[in-house]
């Protein structure tokens, strides 16, 4: 799956569950934070708006709430 991030979103963090090194970044779509596990490495760039856009492959750069163990404890009720 791709995954488009805005490159000026991006920071780096522990996650506060397992303590992994995760990096954040704010989705294009949804304008949401996204966890990914590590450092992202984007496929892709491009300019959107003024503002440059990642193309994050998912197979590359996992997202965290995949492999995170606590993932099931951070997912949000009702969606």
């Amino acid at each position: 799956m791709i995954l488009h991030i805005y490159a000026d979103s991006k920071r780096r963090t522990r996650c506060r569950s397992c303590g992994a090194d995760i990096t954040f970044a704010r989705l294009t779509g949804s304008g949401k934070l996204h966890p990914f596990n590590g450092q992202i490495v984007a496929t892709l760039t491009e300019v959107l708006n003024g503002r440059l856009v990642e193309h994050v492959n998912t197979d590359i750069t996992s997202s965290h709430f995949a492999t995170c163990p606590d993932a099931k404890d951070w997912k949000r009720h009702g969606q």
